[in-house]
């Protein structure tokens, strides 16, 4: 199914998506989108707030040969139904939660980029019989002072400018330099993709649970799932110290550096995510 989307400003842009994404209803009637590609042992990717499975693509190359990866659009995101309510992360894993219910899955391990690593952490406070694992890049658990300053920034930008200026303010922190220098020429199409993904009436109630979220050190020091987490060491958004102290207060948690990574790590390095990720996930016998 192919759709014709208006732009701000006017003029036309035909997305990626050819074939409609199966869907489900969750338990408050949000319709969300999900695909399943490959075969094997489950894998549920979750994807950053304001990402939509498309970012995956160049992960799940490499990964669908070993998993079934299961990829969902949050709700408020991509062909997700565009919700706008009160978001929390325990609705977003709560959405996860029942995605496995409908696809009759009893648990999987998660890979989460930023965002979808938090989706996943409460998972795994909240319900951890529903997963094996985390793999979480690029992922704020403790509060910080550093972040919150940057969304309420993002949040106010949203407000002024909409979806595309906050979009383009946010580029040169979660790129790394090489990545960089590689998109951008393409920085105005990226904007331009960004109002297919959302809008400013969904993305603003997002960025307030983002800026209102933080996870106890006690929360944290008694999870039982096992988890690896990724720090690009050239990520501006979620810098590596605030990923590592994370990674020692979860009990038998791995920490690894990606080298001249940035923030958005499934584009930057995605053999080196999928080759890490089934690593940890054949270490925990996962």
């Amino acid at each position: 199914m192919t759709r014709l989307i208006r732009l701000a400003g006017g003029g036309y842009w035909t997305p990626f998506y050819i074939h409609a994404m199966p869907t489900f209803l969750t338990s408050d009637g949000i319709c969300l989108s999900y695909l399943i590609e490959g075969e094997g042992a489950p894998l549920l990717l979750l994807n950053g707030m304001f990402g939509d499975r498309a970012f995956w693509e160049p992960v799940t190359k490499h990964l669908r040969e070993h998993r079934q990866c299961i990829l969902l659009d949050h709700r408020g995101i991509g062909e997700s139904e565009r919700w706008v309510g009160a978001y929390s992360y325990e609705l977003y894993a709560r959405d996860a939660v029942e995605l496995l219910d409908h696809l009759g899955l009893a648990c999987a391990p998660v890979v989460g980029l930023c965002h979808g690593g938090m989706v996943g952490a409460v998972m795994a406070l909240h319900h951890p019989n529903r997963i094996s694992g985390l793999v979480a890049h690029g992922t704020r658990l403790l509060e910080s002072a550093k972040t919150r300053v940057y969304d309420r920034f993002r949040r106010r930008l949203l407000d002024v400018g909409g979806v595309g200026l906050m979009m383009s303010a946010q580029m040169g922190l979660i790129f790394g330099e090489s990545a960089m220098l590689e998109v951008e020429p393409y920085l105005g199409k990226m904007e331009d993709n960004s109002f297919n993904r959302l809008t400013a009436e969904s993305a603003g109630p997002m960025l307030d649970a983002l800026i209102e979220f933080s996870m106890s050190p006690l929360d944290i020091a008694r999870m039982t799932v096992p988890a690896l987490f990724l720090a690009g060491e050239e990520d501006l958004y979620v810098p590596p110290w605030l990923s590592e102290r994370t990674a020692r207060l979860w009990p038998g948690a791995e920490f690894e550096i990606m080298k001249n990574i940035g923030h958005i790590v499934p584009r930057e390095a995605p053999q080196e995510l999928a080759d890490r990720t089934l690593e940890f996930l054949r270490k925990q016998g996962i």
